[in-house]
């Protein structure tokens, strides 16, 4: 089953087989992601009701979202780090991509919302989207059937420098759009002295 659910994904995806290196990489990476999300949001469920109340989500169902949702994150870390890769990649992707949709709908329609990712409030914005969107891509990867070409311990070496500086560069994505959002009320205040 495992085969046919990254046969099908990554062939309606148009990729073929992909280096093992670059699979497990992009493995690496969207896992730790969505461990790290869902630990932030299991750590504050109360900040995490009231995101999902601000991106609209009814009342009687804030509860249940704000348990389903880390759970879901949770398990699809889990799930890439399985041979149910394909599948955890599929909703991966998914996630992200849906991720990215509401955020934009919002954008869209002019709300200011924090994005809901966990950890420090990071306001949203079309960069966040596009960021959501490059990471359902990245998921895609993931999914990959792998070639032939077998892994050695240097490749597990650069798997583990890959994914620190994939994580280097998330955090600091994140902390120059905070950066840049606080500029940009900076800038207004000062102009209406």
């Amino acid at each position: 089953m495992t085969d046919a659910v990254n046969i099908a994904f990554v062939s309606a995806a148009g990729l073929g087989a992909v280096d093992p290196l670059l699979v497990w990489i992009a493995v690496a990476c969207i896992a730790t992601l969505l461990a790290q999300a869902a630990v932030a949001k299991w750590a504050d469920l109360a900040l995490l009701a009231q995101h999902l109340a601000a991106y609209g989500l009814p009342a009687a169902a804030l509860r249940a979202g704000a348990l389903a949702l880390p759970m879901a994150e949770g398990t699809v870390a889990l799930l890439l780090l399985t041979p149910l890769r394909g599948l955890g990649a599929l909703l991966a992707a998914c996630l992200l991509a849906a991720y990215a949709a509401l955020m934009a709908w919002h954008r869209w329609r002019g709300h200011e919302l924090d994005c809901g990712c966990g950890g420090e409030p990071l306001p949203l914005s079309w960069a966040l989207v596009l960021r959501n969107l490059g990471l359902a891509l990245l998921a895609v990867v993931a999914a990959a059937p792998l070639t032939t070409r077998e892994m050695g311990l240097a490749d597990f070496f650069v798997v583990a420098a890959a994914l620190l500086l994939g994580t280097l560069l998330y955090a600091a994505l994140n902390q120059l759009l905070r950066h840049r959002r606080g500029m940009a009320s900076r800038n207004t205040l000062w102009r209406r002295s």
